[in-house]
């Protein structure tokens, strides 16, 4: 039993990373992104310490512009003000 979870650990943690790596690197939602953004409407600075304006910002990152409004990702893309229709 405990030879197994020496050979098993190890292979989710890199499982984990690969993902984390993939996400991040092809922008998709379970990524990360620590750099400095800016609006892409007004060009305004977005904070570094960001406070929510909604549930999806709190999950998933991302920013409401202060200046103008815009909603943003946590990749500095503005997203879609209408989620598309599934079909």
């Amino acid at each position: 039993m405990d030879l197994m979870w020496l050979i098993v650990l190890p292979l989710v943690l890199v499982a984990g990373a690969v993902f984390l790596w993939r996400q991040t690197k092809t922008k998709g939602r379970w990524g990360i992104d620590l750099t400095r953004k800016r609006c892409p409407r007004c060009g305004h600075p977005l904070p570094l310490v960001r406070k929510p304006a909604s549930a999806e910002e709190a999950m998933w990152g991302g920013w409401t512009c202060a200046n103008c409004g815009a909603k943003l990702d946590k990749y500095g893309r503005e997203r879609d003000a209408t989620p598309p229709a599934r079909s």
